[in-house]
């Protein structure tokens, strides 16, 4: 009878042991990639509702209303998209200065309406002096939606012409 070949408790120990260390380590990137993966999905999704609203106003040749981070029933002249948790919606307004793009937070950003041609328009909510709600129409250069998740960012750009495009990177700072 020959002697059986197999594995020790302690090479089995130090296997298991390697293992786990590796997992420790790969874990923290797991959690960035799926959260990236979110953004990316928000982002995607904000994006196709943007560009349905523009398509139904042109093709059906009737104004088309989107309420962002809201939640209601979606009509023939009105979409809803609601900001998925924990994650923030912000919108910035670009001008040209010194040959670089520079960006003014817009707060209170409620709707982005898309005239018969295509044309974007964008609306903020704000509360007056006296406590009315009222409803201010946003003066469209371009504008940059950002979707962000702790410090992962998704961004769109809507041009005064209703473009809409996904960005990898925000055109803060960025050559114009």
């Amino acid at each position: 009878m020959g002697k059986n070949r197999g594995f020790t408790l302690i090479e089995l120990m130090v296997t298991i042991a390697i293992m786990a260390i590796i997992a420790m380590i790969a874990v923290p990137s797991f959690k960035t990639v799926r959260s990236q993966q979110k953004i990316d999905y928000s982002t995607k999704d904000l994006e196709k509702t943007l560009l349905q609203a523009r398509y139904d106003a042109i093709l059906h040749r009737q104004r088309m209303m989107v309420n962002l981070g809201q939640v209601g029933t979606s009509t023939t002249n009105t979409l809803y998209w609601s900001v998925p948790d924990k994650q923030i919606l912000s919108f910035k307004k670009f001008t040209c200065s010194s040959n670089k793009w520079q960006g003014a937070v817009i707060d209170g950003v409620k709707q982005l309406m898309f005239a018969t041609d295509g044309t974007a328009e964008l609306f903020r909510g704000y509360t007056d002096d006296e406590g009315n709600i009222q409803r201010q129409k946003q003066e469209l250069s371009s504008i940059e939606v950002s979707i962000s998740n702790e410090n992962l960012y998704g961004y769109l750009e809507i041009s005064p012409l209703g473009k809409i495009t996904a960005k990898s990177q925000s055109k803060q700072d960025q050559e114009c």
